[in-house]
């Protein structure tokens, strides 16, 4: 009998959820998510061929970080695609394929927890289906070209603050106004200036054809304050505000001031041209060949802090682009003076000087372009910074001056921390002659080699706080 009745209504299945390895039902939801699966419970239950009246056929759905929006609606799609007899068709739609599959995972996690109410479900890397009725979620990007001309039944946008371009928005807004009941749901995070995501957000919360939502503050039993509060010293301000007080920002968060830069120069300090006997060296690499400065940075810890021996900066000339060789005489400079030095070396770069190397000196390749590399990146160079454990002398990074003062300081106060939809953080610059950032992203992949071999850290990585019964709240 309950299962018949979790067939026909959303809120049945809920009740017989599990959301944990428990074997009881899920306990229940807070007030903001009850009220939220409502507005939206009549527009499922007409998709599946039901006589339902009210609700909302679109919603915007604004929470902090850990609020559950992945989750909340991978169990309204697992009821929709297991429980319509009719055979429906659905989108979740995201800035990129990684932040995309995050709902396809959360239905399977329902799905593996639920066997017996989703036991139709099948998954495969791109979509959800239902092998019955062939009901089908399919998970897209950023490819707009491949949402053109689609007609689909509902649709998912998630994170839309973090979408870059409006391509995909446009494509899908025209294509849910082409059937009369096609669902709409946007999940996302407060976001940064007033472009076309905050016109959006406007347009939801002003027509009283949408169901706006909008929690400021964390508002979710299963966020201790103890881990909010190491978010808030982990993150600069701009960032974490947006993140878990979910209150848009007007700029991108700083990633450093001038003075906190400025607090780490110990004048006792002087570059170094050898190291000393028994100490363990670090020495990152980045390289750019035209456009971007060719960085070498090398340093050791010192009791509780890690110490910059000496930082290389090469500047390419518009007809004198820096030549490999540049970077494999560096090598073998650091190596014959620094005895022992461990390299760190971008592994998308340099791969005929990483084989060249290999088996001759320590090498470790650090993936510079991938989310979770940068992100630990960013967290650890920002806290050793903070909090004084990272020291560097006078001049450190210094280039001839062009007007201006061109130094690591001076870098590390114009960079600026961007955030993707799954809560990563990245180092980023204004992206013109002036600004760089090979000086920063040098250092800060030497620290966390150096970090990682010393203290094990895995806090590095972002994670989500988990519900009192260890359920992932995404």
């Amino acid at each position: 009998m309950k299962q018949r009745a979790a067939l026909r209504h959303p809120s049945q299945f809920r009740k017989l959820l599990r959301l944990t390895d428990s074997p009881l039902p899920h306990a229940g939801f807070e007030s903001w998510q009850e009220e939220a699966f409502k507005s939206l419970d009549p527009s499922w239950r007409r998709l599946a061929g039901q006589t339902a009246r009210g609700g909302f056929r679109r919603a915007y759905l604004e929470r902090p970080r850990g609020h559950s929006k992945t989750t909340d609606t991978a169990i309204q799609l697992a009821w929709i695609l297991q429980c319509s007899p009719l055979r429906v068709e659905g989108l979740a739609a995201a800035a990129d394929l990684e932040q995309g599959l995050l709902i396809r995972q959360a239905v399977e996690r329902i799905a593996r927890l639920n066997p017996s109410l989703c036991a139709e479900l099948e998954f495969r890397q791109h979509w959800v289906a239902n092998r019955r009725t062939g009901s089908r979620l399919s998970i897209i990007s950023s490819d707009v070209q491949s949402s053109w001309g689609l007609l689909p039944d509902f649709v998912i946008c998630d994170e839309l603050s973090h979408w870059e371009k409006p391509d995909l928005w446009y494509s899908l807004i025209s294509s849910a106004a082409k059937k009369p009941e096609c669902l709409l749901l946007v999940l996302t995070n407060a976001g940064v200036g007033q472009g076309w995501q905050w016109d959006v957000r406007e347009a939801a919360r002003k027509s009283p054809r949408w169901y706006f939502s909008s929690l400021e503050g964390s508002r979710a039993p299963w966020i201790s304050a103890e881990w909010l509060e190491e978010q808030r010293q982990l993150l600069p301000l701009e960032v974490y505000d947006r993140l878990w007080n979910n209150r848009w920002q007007s700029s991108a968060g700083g990633f450093l001031s001038l003075a906190e830069a400025e607090a780490c120069r110990d004048e006792a300090l002087r570059e170094q041209e050898e190291g000393l006997p028994g100490l363990c060296y670090i020495a990152a690499i980045d390289y750019a060949e035209k456009h971007d400065y060719t960085v070498g940075v090398v340093l050791h810890r010192a009791g509780e802090r890690l110490i910059v021996d000496r930082m290389d900066v090469v500047c390419p000339a518009a007809d004198a682009p820096v030549p490999v060789r540049w970077v494999e005489e560096w090598i073998e400079r650091i190596s014959r003076h620094f005895p022992g030095t461990r390299f760190v070396v971008d592994e998308y770069q340099l791969l005929g000087t990483l084989q060249k190397y290999a088996g001759r000196v320590p090498l470790t390749r650090f993936a510079f372009l991938g989310g979770a590399g940068n992100h630990a990146l960013a967290v650890n160079l920002r806290k050793l910074i903070l909090q004084r454990e990272l020291a560097w002398y006078p001049g450190c990074g210094q280039l001839p001056e062009q007007g201006g003062r061109d130094d690591l300081e001076t870098e590390l106060a114009s960079v600026m921390l961007k955030q993707s939809a799954t809560g990563r953080v990245r180092i980023d610059h204004v992206r013109d002659r002036r600004h760089h950032d090979d000086r920063v992203f040098c250092l800060g992949a030497a620290a966390l080699e150096a970090t990682r071999e010393t203290d094990g850290q895995d806090w590095l990585e972002i994670q989500e706080p988990e519900s009192d019964g260890g359920f992932g709240w995404w």
